[in-house]
């Protein structure tokens, strides 16, 4: 049976199994908050354009809002929780020291899992590098095998494009090119200058 992409969790395997700036599939990304910014991007630079097959539309991908550091959804982390829990989904520490950015972002998903469920999660913010397993890695390359040439292409050019900068060009980037989602941001000063492309 081909599988269908219908929903925010496929486009999140298809990221971390897409090559990107290697030739190489499930080519790993480091960091909550790059990984996070990727799939606002997807969203809105990269969704429009990945038709054809794919039952994905803005209301039924990742919701975002505006948030101290940018745009942030809670939704992502849950999803890599689930992943990992279910063996699809692996991380190891970076090598990378981690920005504030991406400690506070951990924080409010902490705070945020706290009210729903009571407990005391782990708090402690390691940056991490996350990649398939290979459970996920299986179920992932079956998605991709029905993709367009057109949508792998697109998927690869955007993995490679956002892997290649630094994060804190990621975040002038976003900064720049989505004001409203930083209306609540709290470093907008310091990360905004001149205008970015990436």
């Amino acid at each position: 049976m081909k599988r269908r992409i219908d929903n925010r969790r496929d486009i999140l395997l298809l990221l971390l199994y897409s090559p990107g700036r290697t030739e190489q599939a499930n080519e790993p990304i480091a960091g909550r908050t790059r990984l996070m910014k990727m799939l606002f991007l997807f969203r809105e630079e990269a969704l429009k354009h990945f038709r054809g097959g794919v039952q994905i539309d803005s209301d039924n991908f990742y919701q975002f809002f505006p948030w101290d550091f940018g745009p942030f959804s809670r939704e992502v982390y849950d999803d890599l929780t689930f992943f990992e829990l279910r063996g699809f989904i692996e991380r190891e520490d970076s090598d990378e020291d981690a920005l504030p950015e991406s400690a506070a972002e951990w924080e409010l998903w902490l705070a945020m899992s706290r009210a729903d469920t009571g407990e005391d999660p782990v708090s402690e913010y390691d940056e991490q590098v996350f990649r398939l397993a290979l459970k996920g890695e299986e179920f992932a390359a079956e998605l991709y095998a029905t993709l367009t040439v057109e949508q792998k292409q697109l998927l690869r050019e955007f993995k490679a494009r956002l892997l290649k900068v630094p994060l804190r060009a990621l975040l002038k980037y976003v900064y720049e090119n989505y004001e409203s989602q930083t209306t609540k941001s709290k470093i907008k000063e310091q990360v905004v200058g001149r205008r970015l492309t990436i």
